[in-house]
């Protein structure tokens, strides 16, 4: 198994030279990427950029926005075309009833299209999902309850919740999709191996699972290609 970085991560370097970004990425030693976005790049172009550095999109974080009738055979044939495999939906508001109730619905009407395409739809947490909303439910039961999906889990922002990332692992099985390697303290985030999540321990929980592992780094503008790389070198070794 290899590790992929979510491009957010590199997000001003993105803005700048995206195909040189990813060249520096691949080059660094990550293996796959997982886009925000496409860069404004055609699918072809993206995908031949790829191949050409030996790289493969392990998932996109899109907008739910993007979930809509007048857009979702568009999205599919883009994601088919690139050779995208998940369309992960990067967060919701999950703050009351009415919130969730919307996110629900829309997972359930386009999760068995992406699925009937050969493609999937997960989902991705921050913290509100793990603690109690303003109707006292935890948001991330309720998904689990009312839908089928995979989660990509943010083992930071789970941390951030308050609950131990291998528990949330260890519960959600087979229903983890793949893993956010992020890295922080009770403030901020910070490179991979800088901080106080447990991720020793998590990567030995994704190799024996055989689940994506994506680093993700909260970008300063300043540092993104450094710390990236700080991130990759702390896992490789």
């Amino acid at each position: 198994m290899g590790y992929g970085i979510q491009l957010y991560s590199v997000n001003k370097c993105m803005i700048e030279n995206a195909a040189d970004t990813i060249k520096k990425v691949a080059e660094m030693g990550y293996k796959s990427i997982e886009p925000c976005s496409f860069s404004g790049m055609t699918a072809k172009e993206y995908k031949a950029l790829c191949e050409s550095l030996g790289l493969t999109i392990s998932g996109a974080h899109l907008g739910w926005q993007k979930l809509t009738d007048e857009t979702i055979d568009e999205t599919i044939a883009f994601l088919k075309e690139v050779g995208c495999p998940k369309f992960i939906i990067p967060n919701h508001n999950t703050a009351n009833e009415t919130d969730m109730a919307e996110l629900v619905a829309l997972i359930n009407k386009y999760a068995p299209i992406f699925k009937a395409n050969g493609l999937e739809l997960m989902y991705h947490n921050h913290s509100p999902e793990f603690t109690f909303n303003q109707d006292k439910k935890f948001p991330h039961l309720i998904l689990q309850k009312e839908t089928d999906i995979r989660f990509e889990i943010d083992v930071y922002w789970t941390w951030r919740a308050g609950l131990n990332p291998l528990y949330i692992l260890e519960q959600l099985s087979d229903r983890v999709g793949a893993i956010h390697l992020k890295d922080g303290n009770r403030t901020a985030g910070t490179p991979v191996g800088q901080g106080e999540v447990p991720i020793k321990e998590v990567v030995e929980w994704a190799v024996k699972h055989n689940v994506d592992m994506v680093v993700e780094n909260e970008p300063d503008g300043v540092h993104e290609l450094e710390q990236a790389k700080e991130c990759i070198d702390f896992l490789l070794k």
